[in-house]
């Protein structure tokens, strides 16, 4: 397997793991602040990201940051714009 495509397994699996541990700790009523907290690991791997893609030792790892902040932005966005058509309003 090629490193980028490590690397970014690696960090999507971690940023959902971060996530479905809140989701476990918390109640229904929390869902906003999980959406926050995707929208922050994406933000955080995308400048680790720009960082780490300048030093030419570790650009396989800054790559493969910021494909999974992309990644974690787009599922994010997807589940939270058909969230909102499930709730019950009674």
């Amino acid at each position: 397997m090629k490193p980028v495509l490590k690397n970014t397994l690696i960090g999507c699996s971690a940023a959902y793991a971060v996530i479905a541990l809140l989701i476990l700790l918390t109640t229904k009523e929390a869902a906003t602040g999980i959406g926050l907290t995707g929208l922050l690991l994406g933000v955080a791997y995308f400048f680790f990201g720009l960082i780490l893609c300048i030093p030419s030792g570790s650009r396989d790892i800054g790559k493969g940051l910021l494909l999974s902040a992309g990644l974690v932005f787009l599922i994010g966005v997807s589940v939270c714009s058909i969230f909102p058509s499930n709730i019950n309003f009674h």
